[in-house]
């Protein structure tokens, strides 16, 4: 069997390389996978656009085409019949698009992985093989994100294991299921909602870098951590501060008055804020 791998990580293909020693590697340029110390050792090629892909789709001799991390939409139906697999850092149908492991920890749902025949549609083959990560409250993206790559990899093992055969020829129900890929406005802290929907947007884009985002006088800021803190003795020293403003400024963290608690925001920029008690900070 002739395998090609194309894709962004490096957790599939390890495991693809243990498994085949006829594999051909593809590479999405200027992605993570670019960079990896895997790739000094191996032969591939770097490919910068979809048309790339679909070149390669239509004039290598394969038998099974692996996609993980590949940021184009590929049509069968436009290239010839062979088995093209994907594997998606979800739990499939929940959460197709770009962004399944932030979309994970933003609404509270299963996290995983999923591996599927490509179809017509955007993540929705028919499955071959599936781990799932139950969501808990303590889970946040910078956790999720090797988690999911740890279930990759076994996703991976189930597929071969089954020679990459479905378990039914039937597409996926996505009724009542999620599809989120994010925008920059995602980042920013919801301060119109509740107290709980911030931190969740906080764990959401913990990561170093990333951060969730707000606005302090036109400055854009960042932060990777947040608590909620109900001390009497706190609530009673910023009591007089406006909803939303900042009420205290200690080391790294910026206190805000929220409505029966405070809310702590450890931030990455770089200068010393000790001026900007009283200022309103904004987000959606």
């Amino acid at each position: 069997m002739k395998y090609l791998f194309i894709g962004n990580r490096r957790f599939v293909l390890e495991e693809l390389l243990k498994c085949s020693d006829n594999v051909e590697v593809y590479v999405i340029d200027n992605t993570h996978l670019c960079k990896e110390p895997l790739l000094k050792n191996i032969k591939h090629t770097i490919l910068k656009s979809k048309a790339d892909v679909n070149n390669i789709l239509k004039t290598k001799e394969y038998d099974v085409m692996i996609s993980n991390g590949l940021p184009f939409i590929l049509k069968p139906s436009e290239l010839p019949a062979k088995t093209l697999v994907n594997i998606h850092p979800s739990f499939l149908p929940d959460l197709r698009g770009v962004d399944p492991v932030l979309g994970a920890i933003l609404f509270k749902r299963d996290a995983g992985a999923s591996c599927h025949l490509i179809d017509e549609g955007i993540d929705t083959g028919p499955l071959i093989s599936q781990v799932k990560i139950p969501f808990t409250l303590d889970l946040h993206a910078s956790m999720l994100y090797p988690l999911s790559f740890k279930a990759e990899k076994m996703c991976f093992h189930q597929a071969w294991e089954r020679n990459f055969q479905p378990l039914t020829t039937n597409p996926m129900n996505t009724d009542g299921t999620l599809y989120f890929t994010r925008s920059n406005d995602t980042r920013l802290l919801p301060l119109t909602g509740t107290d709980e929907e911030i931190i969740q947007v906080v764990k959401a884009f913990d990561n170093v870098n990333q951060g969730a985002r707000f606005i302090i006088n036109d400055t854009e800021w960042k932060c990777h951590d947040a608590w909620l803190s109900k001390n009497p003795f706190l609530l009673e020293c910023i009591k007089t501060f406006k909803l939303n403003t900042i009420a205290m400024v200690f080391e790294d963290t910026l206190v805000i008055k929220r409505n029966g608690c405070a809310l702590g925001l450890r931030h990455t920029n770089v200068y010393e804020p000790m001026s900007l008690v009283g200022e309103k900070i904004i987000g959606r």
